[in-house]
């Protein structure tokens, strides 16, 4: 071989070419070895620092998949993975991991594999990122027929604020207070004020994650409220095996205790104890018939030959016309009732009551099955005329009750075998035999009193998953007042309180956060498949019509548990559903959107791409190279 020199040109390759620029004191870039940045940028990159931080990241991984297993998902997500702590860790591995990228630059075609992989374990982290911060998991619940346009988050809370009333009405929006507030119990001492917003301030002062309701009554100081009595129920002879509260005026007004009913009501007349201990015969006519009460005097009137008449009550001025007799009555248009029958299910009477001195009469109503119920609270005032509907159709049920009178005194009646039996008047202490098995006791009477509501945390098993809704103490400010108020997610009477304020009502309730679809879903049937012998569900399909104006899409899909349906950035899936005791089913989807789903495909690609080119850079490509002549 004759070598031939060339004179005037040096060779050398690039590594060399680096290696005598930092001989030299500088770096390809022109930027000397002591630099402070560059100093900073191998301490960054040290290798020392990502193993520190990989190890600390894979303990805490460890421990989160512990606390999701010992204490829940929502735990382990509430205090590790969605925390800012958690998050900075991430960030900080991302900043190694671009800091090893950084300080090898230039990299040269033998470093593609090494910029792949770590580049796509930073477009991994950054997906997970968005995932933690930005993703967004709810439920879409719905009955066949109906239509959702908006998903719950169960994991956030929502009071949403509304103005009432002639000077709260002013066409003004609701007032959504949102807040995220956790898996557990707060510490005592722990609040959380948001707002003001619209002229309303909130201000959370404690939260229960799993709460259950205590009731109590109270006397009332300022003279206010409605008669409240504890009774407590014993077998012959037997001490007390249970006792509950009965409060007129109130959802407490009934009250099952075991085989027997409990009821409790308050007359503002002192002639309705006439009515409701000594009422008429069943058979004193086949409409029934109305007690009208007014200034201590009675008129009993038969509602067969009294529809239409104007009737004097008793030797008063005042009188009373039977208006209309509906046997069967349901709500119908514009505040009227109307019958869907003539058999007597729902007896009711249309009445007009004329007064003293006025000469347009006031509407009211009676209802057999409601005797004391009327339309003082519609009317704004309150009638001075009392009335109590008696209907043969409409039997007392078996039980114990009790009427309170003007005068603050409790008599008592007991009903068995269809037969009214009177017991007089009774108080604290007293006992009254309800049946040959059962004696009801007095435990406390209450003249006036108020009801008096707090919860009280539950703490769940070791297992259990899922316990009754979240309540919270919660502190409203508007127009110069201020009240605090317990109240219990999504329920039916805790879930919703009336404000009283100068400016008028404000009804405020509390509920899962509501996020905005952007488009809808009409649920058309849900079908449930069952295992062979009809033990346990197999399958749960929902079809479903997606409407979406602004996409031009109206079209039926079928989500089923292994077929979700997709649109948008939403993802469904059929994750569950409920019985609703009618013969039907409430579908529940679960709603999710992931952000970074796509970066996460994209660094997982990436690094496998990257693993392999490196692979063939470092074994395969040498061998090659050494192979050619």
């Amino acid at each position: 071989m004759i070598r031939i020199p060339c004179k005037g040109v040096v060779s050398q390759s690039p590594r060399k070419g680096n290696l005598m620029a930092l001989k030299s004191g500088r770096r390809p870039g022109g930027i000397p070895p002591w630099h402070p940045a560059v100093a900073f940028v191998r301490l960054l990159a040290s290798l020392k620092l990502a193993v520190v931080l990989m190890v600390v990241l894979a303990g805490i991984l460890a421990e989160a998949t512990l606390l999701e297993r010992v204490m829940g998902r929502d735990f382990a997500l509430w205090h590790v993975y969605h925390s800012q702590w958690f998050i900075a860790l991430l960030g900080m591995l991302g900043v190694n991991i671009l800091a090893s990228i950084v300080v090898r630059f230039p990299w040269g075609w033998r470093r593609v594999g090494f910029l792949l992989a770590h580049a796509g374990v930073l477009v991994l982290m950054l997906g997970a990122i968005l995932t933690f911060t930005l993703g967004i998991e709810g439920h879409v619940v719905f009955q066949e027929g109906e239509t959702a346009g908006k998903i719950l988050l169960a994991d956030r809370c929502q009071l949403t604020a509304t103005w009432q009333g002639p000077r709260g009405a002013e066409g003004k929006p609701p007032i959504a207070f949102t807040f995220e507030p956790g898996p557990l119990d707060w510490p005592e001492g722990k609040t959380l004020p948001i707002g003001p917003e619209g002229g309303v301030g909130v201000n959370v002062l404690k939260f229960y994650r799993y709460a259950q309701v205590d009731v109590d009554w109270v006397a009332a100081s300022d003279g206010s409220g409605s008669p409240a009595v504890r009774v407590g129920l014993a077998g012959a002879g037997g001490p007390v095996v249970r006792e509950e509260w009965l409060a007129a005026d109130s959802p407490a007004a009934e009250r099952d205790l075991g085989p027997i009913k409990f009821g409790i009501q308050e007359a503002t007349s002192p002639s309705i104890v006439d009515d409701f201990l000594k009422p008429p015969p069943a058979d004193a006519d086949r409409d029934g018939v109305l007690s009208a009460h007014y200034e201590g005097q009675m008129e009993r009137i038969a509602v067969s030959t009294g529809v239409g008449k104007k009737l004097p009550i008793g030797k008063t001025n005042a009188a009373v016309e039977i208006a209309a007799y509906l046997p069967d009555s349901t709500p119908g248009s514009l505040g009227q009732f109307e019958s869907r029958g003539t058999e007597p299910r729902n007896p009711m009477l249309e009445l007009r009551v004329y007064l003293p001195g006025s000469d347009q009469p006031v509407r009211q109503i009676a209802f057999a099955r409601f005797p004391l119920l009327n339309l003082d609270r519609v009317h704004g005032r309150e009638c001075p005329v009392k009335f109590y509907y008696h209907h043969p159709a409409v039997a007392p049920e078996q039980g114990m009750e009790f009427l309170q009178t003007p005068d603050g005194k409790l008599h008592c009646r007991v009903i068995r075998d269809g037969k009214i039996e009177p017991r007089g008047t009774v108080g604290k202490g007293d006992q009254v035999e309800v049946s040959p098995q059962l004696t009801a006791s007095i435990l406390e009477h209450l003249p006036k009193a108020r009801r008096k509501v707090d919860f009280l945390p539950v703490k769940l098993e070791p297992g259990e998953s899922g316990g009754p809704e979240p309540a919270a103490l919660v502190e409203i400010t508007a127009a110069d007042t201020t009240e605090q108020v317990w109240m219990r997610r999504n329920d039916p009477e805790f879930g919703s309180r009336v404000i009283e304020t100068p400016r008028g009502q404000l009804h405020v309730e509390f509920a899962q956060e509501q996020r905005a679809l952007g488009f809808s879903l009409g649920l058309l049937k849900f079908t449930r498949g069952l295992n062979p012998g009809r033990m346990g569900d197999a399958s749960f399909t929902s079809r479903v019509r997606l409407t979406d104006k602004a996409r031009k899409v109206d079209e039926e899909f079928e989500i089923s548990m292994n077929n979700p349906l997709q649109h948008g950035k939403f993802t469904f899936y059929q994750s569950s559903f409920q019985e609703t005791g009618e013969g039907r089913s409430v579908s529940i989807l679960t709603a999710a959107s992931d952000p970074g789903r796509l970066f996460k495909y994209l660094g997982s690609v990436m690094i496998c791409v990257g693993i392999l080119v490196t692979i063939c850079t470092s074994s395969l490509l040498p061998r090659f190279t050494r192979t050619v002549p």
